[in-house]
């Protein structure tokens, strides 16, 4: 998925807002299962990409097809919850925006970025976002200071960063330097969108922003990928239908209510125990279906991205467990 829209990966959300009546419809499952699920769905959604624009999928249709099925799916819960879209004009024309540099943008960067790299090195460099979202809290909303600790944890952020970089350039030379800064770069997009909607809509309930900014980049993305051919040189079997399935209509819609579901239960603080989970799932599901190795600078750069996101959230590993653990104890 990349970062969830919408999203809290620091914690400082004063109040849950609003969610709507759809949350009330739905039977409740424990939240350690959700978790769970949410974790395998983002965790593979790097392989499902990597599938496509190895299918010959143009990137831009890659996120032309999960936005549009990710609408679709979502649809749903929309009207369930359509007294909620009830917004001033200039919100409508922040999310219009935000649809573009939180979907439209990052996730046509991870598709590109998925040509030149294995799908495990997509997800361990989607879990710098929380770093990127530090620094640009401290940057403008001025709520949170960069200490000695959260100083240490972007050292380790970007060193696993560049570790990750170098395992890659010492074996596809030029092409990590195409892919994996790009997905870094998507990951700054996801990180100040992320703030920007704390800062600005802070009081636009989680669905309506979803909705909005999957539908303006699917309004973005469609026209787009179908004018230039995105999906004319493809060759679509049963894996590319499925991962296109997966990735859209689950990864980019029903997961994204899930996960805001878990928000409203547990807040953002246990719910991010997902983004330790996605990197570790999207290194085995690559080396398990597509027969990708695992070298040493993988696991390297995964231990030092994790360590500095801990460190910059002041979040210890163990938090967002008993947290889980807590909440679904009698």
């Amino acid at each position: 998925m990349g970062a969830t829209p919408g999203a809290d990966p620091l914690g400082t959300r004063n109040r849950e807002p609003e969610t709507g009546n759809c949350y009330r419809s739905l039977v409740k499952p424990p939240p350690a299962l959700v978790l769970a699920v949410l974790a395998l769905v983002w965790g593979a959604s790097f392989l499902f990409i990597r599938i496509l624009v190895t299918a010959g999928v143009e990137p831009v249709g890659v996120s032309a097809g999960r936005t549009v099925l990710g609408l679709v799916t979502l649809l749903p819960f929309a009207f369930s919850a359509r007294r909620t879209f009830r917004l001033r004009g200039r919100q409508w024309a922040a999310l219009v925006v935000l649809g573009v540099t939180n979907f439209a943008l990052p996730w046509t960067l991870f598709s590109i970025g998925q040509q030149y790299v294995p799908s495990g090195v997509g997800s361990i460099a989607n879990a710098a976002q929380p770093i990127w979202a530090a620094i640009f809290v401290a940057a403008v909303m001025r709520t949170e200071r960069l200490g000695p600790r959260r100083v240490a944890g972007l050292v380790l952020g970007f060193a696993g960063v560049l570790v990750l970089m170098e395992g890659r350039v010492g074996e596809l030379d030029a092409e990590a330097w195409r892919g994996i800064p790009l997905m870094v770069l998507a990951t700054v997009l996801y990180a100040a969108s992320s703030v920007s909607i704390r800062r600005w809509l802070a009081d636009v309930p989680p669905l309506v922003l979803t909705v909005g900014q999957v539908g303006t980049a699917s309004l973005v993305l469609a026209p787009l990928a179908l004018g230039t051919g995105a999906y004319a040189g493809a060759s679509f079997g049963w894996q590319e239908w499925a991962s296109l399935l997966v990735l859209g209509g689950v990864g980019s819609g029903v997961a994204i209510v899930l996960y805001m579901w878990l928000l409203h239960e547990l807040g953002a603080v246990a719910a991010s125990a997902v983004t330790y989970l996605m990197p570790p799932i999207g290194i085995f599901l690559g080396w398990l279906l597509l027969d990708e190795a695992v070298r040493w600078p993988m696991l390297a750069g995964l231990a030092l991205i994790i360590a500095g996101v801990g460190l910059v959230q002041r979040i210890a590993l163990r938090r967002p467990a008993r947290a889980v653990l807590a909440a679904i104890t009698p």
